[in-house]
């Protein structure tokens, strides 16, 4: 550790002694570590003169490669530090959610809660309703009914949307429903849905109505709640049956194609906690939603 930081602290300063003051250690001190990882390496790092210090090709290499690494091993030690404090807060996100969503999130709640360690976990968007009381979270960012009037319980209390998403359908790639550029929620009446089965009725309900607008019931599969997308994925991409989801969700994957669906409401991605364990923790992580997702002006 102590050598990859002193030549981190040469290579960005490109001088000795300038890095030793950065360390707080002696010069001397920062060259033997330097010439203890050339050692390790097998070759030079800097050329040094009397005049300049610079990297040789190798040293740009490793330093192109070494400080991402030693940033993410920096940050996930300031967090073991952070927990060690006692003070943390575990957010699970669903795996459904856009991958720069949660960053976001976190980022904005450190900012306001610099010395709470976060504690981040995925898990199917189903999951919150089937954990009844024992949540193994204490906020989870997932999916919701737009329509406050579907998605608001006695069971957990809703935060503030942080993004908004339009219905889609995946589909095989070689499925009719593939070459459409929008499909009417109509047509999904003549295709097999996954359906997590044992889920709550109340819940399974809102994100597969049972029946579409116009009144035609849905041929709803079942499919354990707790299946993640990517079984889902492997299930679509037979060709048997399709999943609704959110326009969002773009597999990369050649053998299933994500189309819009007109027809039906959107859904909201926003954090929800369970009824009765707000602290000032999950307030603060509400208010950090709020503040990074915030429309400007």
């Amino acid at each position: 550790m102590r050598e990859i930081e002193a030549f981190l602290a040469v290579a960005e300063e490109l001088h000795f002694g300038r890095a030793a003051e950065r360390l707080r250690v002696s010069t001397p001190r920062v060259s033997q570590s330097v010439r203890a990882l050339e050692r390790r390496v097998g070759a030079p790092l800097f050329e040094r003169t009397s005049r300049r210090v610079r990297l040789t090709s190798l040293g740009e290499q490793l330093l192109a490669e070494m400080r991402p690494a030693y940033e993410r091993m920096d940050q996930a030690l300031r967090r073991a530090r952070r927990s060690a404090s006692h003070e943390f807060l575990r957010v699970g996100v669903a795996t459904s959610v856009p991958a720069a969503v949660a960053p976001r999130l976190i980022a904005a709640f450190e900012r306001l809660r610099p010395q709470c360690a976060v504690v981040r976990s995925t898990h199917p968007n189903t999951d919150p309703a089937r954990w009844g009381e024992n949540w193994p979270v204490d906020v989870f960012v997932g999916w919701l009914p737009s329509d406050p009037a579907l998605r608001d319980g006695p069971e957990f209390q809703v935060g503030p949307t942080v993004l908004r998403e339009e219905r889609a359908v995946l589909v095989a790639a070689g499925h009719p429903l593939a070459r459409r550029a929008v499909v009417d929620a109509e047509l999904l009446a003549d295709y097999d849905i996954l359906y997590p089965s044992d889920f709550p009725a109340r819940f399974a309900d809102l994100w597969i109505p049972a029946q579409t607008p116009a009144g035609r019931p849905l041929r709803r599969m079942p499919i354990s709640a707790s299946a993640s997308i990517e079984e889902a994925i492997i299930l679509v991409s037979g060709g048997e049956v399709v999943h609704l989801t959110m326009a969002s969700l773009r597999p990369d994957d050649p053998h299933v194609v994500t189309v819009p669906v007109s027809g039906l409401p959107p859904l909201e991605c926003a954090p929800v906690w369970l009824t009765g364990t707000e602290t000032d923790l999950i307030h603060d992580f509400a208010k950090a939603a709020a503040q990074a997702f915030a429309s400007p002006g």
